[in-house]
């Protein structure tokens, strides 16, 4: 396993950070013959890990987050004549309930919660909020019990928790919407106007205070290009993949099929 010739593939300082943490689990699986797993990846490292894998012959990798369709997920590396499947992927699930009707709870106040005790957010999985402010979190299994012991409030809110399994799960349902737009080009705020509805004279503060994200990584440049597979997400109003870029319109103007994940 050549790691320097791998890296060349790899530019971006994410991207080659998740390749090193991807090459020490497969050096360690080749030393031991023993399965190794990550931590939590969002979609963008998950495809660098793929990537990676796919270098090193003699090694296959599962990618699980606890449920079908996660969007952070553990990638586990093992030696190709070993057998595992996702239900070989160690994850744990707690449920957390305001001790009082919180219908505003939301993602940011579960996350802020859990980092502000100390957590790293890599070790932590999606957090699956309900209408009724109450939340399924899915984390690595050492800091469950952490967790159990020291979670006691979201917002202003207090907290009851309690371990739930993945039989337990309830998934919200999936709210998507399909946009046809146009723009005049692929940069950043253009495309993000369009997917939003917002003005790019709003955007532009809203990116200089890193609440704008391009495939998972706090954008710094409105003017940076996208493409197809890429996905925008602005705080608190979900988030945006450009499905298709179709070709300029008859005025010039660049096709472009969103779609619109709530």
């Amino acid at each position: 396993m050549e790691r320097e010739r791998i890296f060349e593939h790899f530019a971006g300082e994410l991207e080659r950070l998740t390749a090193s943490q991807v090459l020490d689990r497969i050096a360690a699986a080749e030393a031991t013959g023993k399965p190794q797993v990550t931590d939590f990846f969002d979609p963008y490292q998950q495809r660098t890990a793929d990537m990676v894998v796919s270098f090193c012959q003699g090694f296959k990798q599962v990618t699980w987050g606890g449920y079908a369709g996660a969007e952070r997920a553990r990638v586990m590396v093992f030696p190709a004549e070993k057998q595992q499947t996702a239900a070989d992927v160690p994850v744990a699930y707690i449920k957390a309930v305001p001790a009082a009707a919180a219908a505003g709870l939301s993602h940011r106040d579960y996350l802020g919660a859990l980092l502000g005790l100390g957590l790293r957010r890599e070790k932590i999985g999606d957090i699956l909020v309900a209408e009724g402010g109450s939340a399924q979190l899915i984390l690595v299994p050492e800091i469950k019990e952490f967790i159990l012991a020291n979670l006691k409030a979201a917002g202003k809110c207090r907290l009851e928790t309690a371990e739930i399994f993945a039989g337990d799960l309830v998934l919200p349902e999936a709210r998507t919407r399909e946009i046809r737009t146009t723009v005049a080009s692929l940069r950043l705020d253009a495309v993000a106007s369009a997917g939003f509805g917002i003005s790019r004279s709003k955007l532009a503060p809203a990116i200089k205070a890193g609440h704008v994200k391009l495939n998972w990584q706090t954008a710094k440049n409105a003017s940076v290009p996208v493409k197809a597979g890429d996905v925008i997400s602005v705080a608190g109003k979900g988030r945006v993949e450009v499905a298709e870029i179709l070709g300029e319109s008859r005025k010039g103007r660049l096709q472009l099929v969103l779609k619109k994940h709530y």
